[in-house]
């Protein structure tokens, strides 16, 4: 499958290097042009004609909604997303049917999830048909990790990290439980404050004093239900 081409923009220079650096480790999206200002954005739009834009909002010259209305004139189904340090501009960017906007700094998963976004598309369908092994990404111990969903036991929230068991073992990262929660998709289930558990992996769930503990098949740990939520687990089960 051909990567979908991303073009990036934006006036801060690190900005644009680790947004670059972020999406060189997706195997489904490339970037094939970056720029720093509103008015070289159109032009390379109308050059590139990329699948995806990711746009600083301000900007010299032509800030990037202005710069995303011009080129939305001639390319009508380029997908948008909005990375900026400010969030007045929100409405507007949706106004623009934009698919995401994202206030800096960026995190590498939140970024994953706003290009996932753009797969509503017709054309960038085949991708999800084609992964039909979801995984999850995240960072642990400097490497990048796309863990499938069906490995994933439960995810533990533990202080500062959050603790991943999968089949492979338990993986650590400093993403919060709330961004690995979006990027999941409708068979995990936040059953606890702290826990989000696979609903296809529980082989039972006991009470256990005033909360509810899931059980894994092979697997020696267990999650956490809490009592609010047990009904709404049962009839999804």
């Amino acid at each position: 499958m051909t990567p979908f081409k991303v073009l990036l923009a934006d006036d801060h220079q690190d900005s644009l290097e680790v947004v670059d650096a972020y999406i060189k480790e997706h195997p489904n999206f490339e970037v094939i042009a970056t720029c720093n200002d509103g008015e070289e954005l159109v032009s390379k739009i109308a050059t590139y004609k990329p699948d995806i834009v990711i746009t600083d909002v301000i900007m010299p010259k032509l800030n990037g909604v202005e710069a995303i209305k011009k080129a939305m004139q001639f390319h009508e189904k380029l997908k948008v997303i909005f990375v900026t340090g400010y969030d007045e501009f929100a409405v507007e960017a949706f106004n623009l049917e934009a698919v995401d906007y994202i206030v800096k700094p960026v995190e590498l998963s939140r970024l994953y999830a706003a290009l996932e976004k753009t797969q509503t598309d017709n054309r960038l369908k085949v991708l999800t048909t084609m992964n039909s092994r979801k995984k999850l990404p995240f960072k642990f111990n400097g490497s990048m990790f796309f863990i499938p969903y069906d490995d994933i036991f439960f995810i533990e929230k533990t202080g500062k990290k959050c603790l991943i068991h999968t089949k492979e073992g338990t993986f650590e990262t400093y993403e919060r439980i709330s961004v690995l929660a979006r990027l999941l998709d409708k068979s995990f289930f936040l059953s606890h404050r702290s826990n989000i558990v696979n609903l296809d992996n529980i082989l039972y769930i006991k009470p256990k004093n005033e909360t509810f503990l899931a059980y894994f098949r092979n697997f020696d740990k267990h999650a956490h239900i809490s009592k609010l939520k047990i009904k709404e687990i049962e009839t999804l089960l």
